[in-house]
């Protein structure tokens, strides 16, 4: 029987023994380093790898961003493969968040380049096109999906707490993506900035004995700016509630590891201050 996306990813979380996504977010602005953009991306990512290594310290997962190297062109997008390829050879979980989703032979084309070119393991899909927009993600060994299903933006309410006949939009499409072929392979995005709506989520899935995991953005760390406002510690015990194993799932925090340095402006120790985060945040969470 072949393992599922959850069952792989509770295992890899218990191995590093912990359930932190490391959202590499570079906004160059705040990167206390000099240089060519693309060369200051990617330093920024090694760098950060080195620091959790000396440490002894690593994320369950690293989600970058693809945003954040496409607008700086065709070099960042080649330092953001070096990056991935780095992390990825330290053992760690590479979620490309890409937000990808179009019609069938466009979201091949996608799937490839997540999979093939920046050898993601999971990548972010939107679900507002249907099943024939997923399953190109949903079809190469090994790799997984995260598809949005309650994100933790304000604007997710627009349309993805809209009730149809008696549910909110988003529980359509939790038990619509279940029912696909593949979809043992998929995992769903959940906020953290709703925890009440986390809970009730988990207790949707444990109802039904599924063991998809989620990866749940939105989390902070005290004291750097930018976060989304969500506690790690929060998150866990609203799993917990809900009947879920918080193994199973992955919280992301990005600003707060990426520029955990902000909190007391020593420019100087930037990288190993992030890793000091990530080892705050992964005690933090109660495991």
């Amino acid at each position: 029987m072949t393992a599922t996306f959850g069952s792989l990813l509770a295992t890899r979380t218990r191995l590093v023994g912990n359930n932190v996504c490391f959202g590499l977010d570079p906004v160059l602005a705040r990167i206390p380093l000099e240089g060519p953009a693309h060369e200051v991306v990617e330093r920024f990512g090694m760098e950060l790898l080195e620091a959790c290594v000396r440490r002894g310290v690593l994320p369950a997962a690293l989600k970058p961003n693809s945003g954040y190297y496409e607008n700086l062109g065709i070099e960042a997008l080649r330092a953001l493969e070096r990056v991935i390829a780095a992390w990825k050879q330290a053992g760690v979980h590479i979620v490309l968040d890409a937000k990808r989703g179009d019609i069938g032979r466009t979201s091949g084309c996608y799937a490839e380049a997540a999979f093939d070119t920046f050898h993601a393991d999971s990548v972010t899909v939107a679900p507002y096109m249907g099943r024939d927009s997923v399953e190109p993600f949903l079809g190469s060994p090994g790799k997984s999906v995260f598809l949005l299903l309650r994100t933790s933006n304000p604007g997710a309410r627009d349309f993805q707490d809209l009730v149809v006949d008696g549910l909110p939009l988003y529980l359509h499409v939790a038990k619509t993506a279940l029912s696909w072929k593949g979809s043992e392979g998929l995992g769903f995005v959940v906020g953290a900035t709703a925890p009440a709506e986390l809970e009730a989520i988990a207790a949707w899935y444990a109802e039904r004995g599924s063991d998809a995991p989620f990866l749940i953005p939105g989390v902070s760390v005290p004291g750097v700016p930018g976060g989304q406002g969500g506690g790690i510690g929060e998150v866990v015990s609203r799993l917990r509630a809900g009947g879920l194993d918080p193994w199973g799932h992955l919280v992301n925090a990005s600003s707060g590891l990426n520029y955990a340095w902000e909190r007391n402006g020593d420019r100087t120790r930037w990288a190993q201050t992030s890793a000091e985060a990530l080892e705050e945040l992964a005690s933090a969470a109660g495991l």
